[in-house]
C-alpha cells in the first residue's frame, strides 16, 4: 500500500477519533490532529484512556460503514481550501479590473465568494483527496503520550494487513 493511501486513511480515522471524542466530551479545549503514514498525532491536553477509546470505536464504526466520519468541518484542508479560493479569487479581479475602487470591491467580492465556495469544496478535497473512510484490514497498534511543556501529544499507531491493497 502506497504512503499517500494510509496517510489518507489515517486522516479519516483521526477525524473520526476526535469527532468521537467532541461528542462525548472528552476533548476539552483546544485539540488537533495530524496524520502520518503509520498513524496519527492527537495534539490538546485529553487523557490518553479517552483517546484509545475514541480511536477504537472510531475504527469500529467506520468498517461498519459510518464513512461520513472521515470528513470534518474543522480539517485545515478545509483552510487551505479558502485561502486558495480567496487568493484567487482576489488576483483574478485585481488583474481583470484593475487596482482602483472598482477592482478593490471586484477583489472584496470574489475573495467573499471563494469563502462561501470553501466549505462544500473543502469536503469534496477531503473526501477525494486528503481522507479516506476505508480502514479494512487497518488495525490500532498502540497509543503513547508526550509532554512538551504543557501540551500533552498523543501518537495513535496504526498497523495495516500486508495483503490489504485497498
Amino acid at each position: 500500500m502506497e504512503i499517500w493511501d494510509r496517510t489518507r486513511r489515517n486522516h479519516g480515522l483521526e477525524h473520526a477519533t476526535i469527532t468521537i471524542m467532541m461528542e462525548r466530551g472528552t476533548a476539552a479545549g483546544l485539540i488537533g490532529g495530524n496524520s502520518i503514514p503509520d498513524g496519527f498525532f492527537v495534539f490538546g491536553n485529553v487523557d490518553t484512556s479517552a483517546i484509545e477509546v475514541a480511536a477504537a470505536e472510531a475504527l469500529d464504526r467506520m468498517g461498519r460503514g459510518e464513512g461520513t466520519l472521515a470528513v470534518s468541518p474543522f480539517c485545515g484542508t478545509n483552510i487551505v481550501v479558502a485561502a486558495a479560493l480567496a487568493s484567487m479569487g482576489a488576483v483574478l479581479a485585481l488583474q481583470t479590473a484593475g487596482r482602483g475602487p472598482s477592482g478593490w470591491s471586484r477583489a472584496f467580492s470574489n475573495a467573499m465568494l471563494g469563502l462561501f465556495l470553501s466549505r462544500p469544496m473543502g469536503r469534496w478535497v477531503q473526501r477525494r483527496y486528503t481522507t479516506s473512510p476505508n480502514v479494512s484490514g487497518m488495525s490500532i497498534k498502540k497509543v503513547s503520550a508526550f509532554k512538551l511543556g504543557k501540551l500533552t501529544i498523543h501518537k495513535v499507531s496504526t498497523a495495516f494487513d500486508q495483503g490489504d491493497a485497498a
